[in-house]
């Protein structure tokens, strides 16, 4: 029963996650984090539209699609943030991440599209932890306090 529930949370998990990372398709792969990278997660994981002006970003209030229940901006936002501190955007960022042996946010996006599953279980489990805290606790100590600033990854 307990892993019938585990493997629901993940299957849930990467349902709200897919949701979010999956404005980054090949003709928009993200090179870095950034303003433009944080919109898009921001607008498919909240089914919101946003406006960015010098390196912010704000809710427009326009859905993208009815009728769809999405997270909440706070969630999001906490869940991009855990991205950004936690995993690199991409396989040359992974690469010179001295010690990280997980899956990139590029290819992580990617990977979600076909086996959700599968994606997730190539993500360190410190990540998986820090974005289920963020469904729960926006504001929790595993992630930084969401806000509206560009941030960047080096």
């Amino acid at each position: 029963m307990l892993g019938r529930r585990v493997g629901a949370g993940v299957v849930a998990l990467a349902l709200v996650c897919m949701i979010g990372l999956s404005g980054c398709n090949q003709d928009n792969t993200p090179k870095e984090y950034n303003t433009l990278t944080q919109q898009n997660f921001l607008e498919l994981c909240t089914n919101r539209y946003y406006d960015s002006t010098n390196s912010t970003i704000a809710q427009t209030g326009n859905t993208i699609k009815s009728g769809i229940d999405a997270s909440s901006q706070d969630q999001c936002q906490c869940q991009y943030d855990v991205f950004v501190k936690q995993m690199p955007i991409n396989k040359s960022a992974a690469q010179a991440q001295s010690g990280y042996t997980g899956t990139n946010f590029t290819d992580l996006n990617s990977k979600l599209k076909t086996d959700p599953e599968a994606a997730w279980s190539t993500v360190p489990e410190s990540i998986t932890n820090a974005v289920k805290a963020c469904m729960s606790n926006p504001s929790s100590g595993t992630a930084a306090a969401p806000s509206t600033s560009t941030t960047t990854a080096g």
